[in-house]
């Protein structure tokens, strides 16, 4: 009797779907992968795409999986073909050219797509997303011939893009609904440290502003807002992107902002799990169940996802929301809960003289946030105090820079 072989099938191909399927091939030899991409590319890195445009890397760097491990013949690789519905009764995954495939188990890492804004003229074809390989190759183009740009979103991705554009000589605005840059990551004090650095470089901010209409022009864009007329050549969005779910309509799979998953990363549906941008989790120092698109830990959700499908029963220990971005030279590293600080104590060191900046947030005897400003090399310990939930006897010695670790002993 011949050896029986398990149908892993994965959804999306960014750091959660490939990190399971290397998972999935290491634990079961005998299994037959099949990993389904969107895109028409080679899985790649997101993260580097604004690195691309600014000239950082040349295309070929971002593409940072094997593409040997594709080839491989226990894997069955879909490349631009996107997914219609699952039929989770009969287990059976259907794209859209009509293929039909057959799973024993599913694991959904299909990532999301950028958000629009409900304006009228949003949909001009001066107006590019900014989240795939695509994407930036548009962007590229229209660069040619541009001299300004408006970025609409106060976002990290966002800035990275305004950083990269003006980099290449393009005169920028960014455009901000919220009363200041970076409103979702950082508290107040924090965001104008970072705004003022933004402004010496030559990026324009306008907080506070609502567009009302998009006009497209012969020449470019006009923009109608509460501020008067903003005039560009060509705009980029960088507003966050919504969880790809419009699929599990005929499955009992439970969603809200996203996919909710047990510790396990399993659904409310037999044998179908779920990781990276596409599902909530637990998220240690808010204490609540969010989204948190963050590139190390879709690749633990991966791999943790994969652990599950194979029987292993390995519980995902829960995130923080942590970001990093170098911000033209200035490192910046948020993490934990540090916007949303109405009822926190906090603690910071700071040096305006070399724009050194840690700022660090308290619930009771608990670490639960901090903001880095180019003083990051104990970034890793902080994030190991919110996330072990450690008590902390001496706050101030948190602060001390030059001996922190001789001070406060896991």
């Amino acid at each position: 009797m011949g050896v029986i072989k398990m149908k892993y099938l994965i959804i999306g191909c960014g750091p959660a779907g490939m990190h399971a399927a290397y998972k999935l091939d290491e634990l079961d030899k005998n299994a037959e992968i099949t990993l389904i991409n969107s895109e028409s590319n080679l899985p790649y890195s997101r993260i580097l795409t604004t690195f691309l445009l600014e000239k950082k890397v040349e295309e070929e760097d971002l593409f940072i999986f094997s593409e040997d491990f594709l080839e491989k013949d226990n894997i069955n690789y879909y490349q631009n073909k996107s997914v219609e519905e699952i039929d989770s009764d009969n287990k059976e995954v259907k794209l859209n050219d009509g293929t039909a495939l057959n799973y024993d188990k599913l694991l959904i890492a299909a990532g999301g797509d950028p958000k629009r804004p409900p304006v009228k003229g949003i949909e001009s074809d001066k107006i590019s997303t900014i989240r795939t390989i695509d994407d930036i190759k548009t962007v590229k183009t229209k660069m040619e011939t541009a001299e300004k740009c408006v970025v609409l979103g106060g976002g990290l991705v966002s800035l990275k893009m305004a950083q990269a554009l003006k980099k290449q000589g393009i005169g920028i605005k960014v455009l901000i609904r919220s009363p200041r840059v970076l409103s979702q990551v950082l508290d107040e004090e924090s965001a104008v440290l970072i705004a003022d650095h933004l402004e010496e470089n030559g990026i324009e901010l306008l907080t506070g502003t609502q567009i009302d209409e998009i006009v497209e022009k012969q020449k470019g864009l006009v923009f109608k807002t509460n501020k008067g007329e903003i005039r560009s050549d060509f705009a980029v969005i960088g507003k966050g992107v919504s969880p790809n779910m419009d699929f599990l309509d005929k499955t009992s799979v439970k969603t809200d902002w996203g996919i909710l998953s047990d510790e396990y990363l399993q659904t409310e549906e037999k044998d179908i799990f779920a990781a990276g941008d596409v599902v909530e989790n637990y998220n240690v120092a808010q204490d609540s169940v969010q989204l948190n698109s963050i590139w190390p830990d879709a690749v633990l959700q991966g791999i943790t996802a994969a652990k599950n499908m194979a029987g292993e029963f390995k519980k995902y220990p829960g995130n923080i929301n942590m970001n990093a971005v170098d911000i033209f030279s200035l490192p910046l590293i948020a993490m934990g809960r540090v916007k949303d600080v109405e009822n926190l104590e906090t603690i910071k060191y700071e040096n305006k003289t070399e724009k050194k900046f840690v700022k660090l947030f308290f619930n009771n005897e608990f670490l639960v946030g901090a903001v880095l400003i180019n003083d990051v090399e104990n970034a890793g310990f902080y994030k190991q105090l919110i996330t072990k939930r450690k008590i902390i006897k001496d706050r101030k010695t948190l602060l001390n820079r030059n001996n922190l670790l001789a001070n406060y002993i896991f």
